[in-house]
């Protein structure tokens, strides 16, 4: 069974009932290649809370972040989205993934369009949507650029763009800030964490290596120890919001959550 380890204040988004689950994933077990690479995950997600997952490589993060999305066979358990089990993609989840994942014949414009194109959603506001979204990620200055005229930050902003168009419930985003430099890291943080704060209905998993990420991002880090993976530790992050790197960093409680979520990556073990 995963620890949890109590944290002065309020009680965390993640303490909901089963009931007032957004994501109810359940003794969830993946085999790939025979490879058992998940064995036994089972974790809640609150409607409108932030969950980052933390790890060491090789520990099934993103499986199980795949696996939520139903982009993915499961050998045992299953995944459900407001009740309703997930077993094949749905418009409802959106993905943001490390390696940006834009069409290269597209522009910035028609890549953040797409997912909406597809699901047959191009109304009279999509045009005005877009340009919100471009605006808020700094993207409106290269609308009609290319992927290959692009940075690697502006890619992933295009990327995180696409996901947000469609609104989705769920957003799913797999180390999307990994390949960009420190600078852009923090800003597309910032960015990311607006956005979900003003949309109510949008929950948000978070896959990082980054402790320090997952504490300005997350409010609940859940830490996965393996091969195969097994849930470790879940620890409520009891930092008001709305948060910076520096305020989290001068915050009393943060050098004891670092070193507890420290300890369990190094260890695999629940405190």
């Amino acid at each position: 069974m995963p620890g949890t380890v109590p944290a002065p204040g309020p009680e965390s988004a993640g303490d909901a009932s089963p009931h007032g689950s957004k994501v109810r994933v359940e003794n969830v077990a993946v085999r790939l290649g025979g490879n058992q690479i998940l064995d036994g995950i089972s974790l809640e997600v609150a409607p409108h809370e932030f969950v980052c997952i933390i790890g060491t490589s090789g520990g099934g993060k993103t499986t199980l972040l795949r696996s939520v999305a139903g982009l993915l066979p499961l050998s045992g358990g299953s995944v459900h989205l407001d009740g309703e089990p997930v077993v094949a993609p749905t418009p409802r989840i959106a993905m943001v993934f490390q390696h940006f994942g834009l069409f290269p014949w597209k522009t910035v414009r028609t890549n953040v369009e797409y997912g909406l194109r597809v699901q047959g959603r191009v109304a009279d506001d999509t045009g005005e949507r877009v340009d919100r979204l471009l605006r808020i990620m700094n993207l409106a200055h290269c609308a009609d650029h290319y992927p290959h005229q692009l940075s690697g930050g502006m890619k992933q902003r295009v990327g995180i763009a696409r996901a947000l168009a469609v609104e989705p419930e769920l957003l799913l985003l797999d180390e999307p800030f990994s390949a960009v430099d420190a600078i852009t890291r923090e800003l597309l943080q910032n960015e990311v964490l607006e956005l979900w704060e003003r949309s109510a209905d949008t929950t948000g998993m978070l896959i990082t290596h980054d402790i320090d990420e997952a504490i300005l991002m997350a409010d609940r880090v859940v830490v996965i120890a393996g091969p195969p993976g097994r849930i470790a530790l879940e620890v409520p992050v009891d930092i008001p919001r709305p948060r910076s790197a520096r305020s989290v960093r001068t915050h009393p409680g943060y050098p004891q959550l670092r070193d507890t979520l420290w300890n369990a990556l190094q260890t695999g073990e629940t405190p």
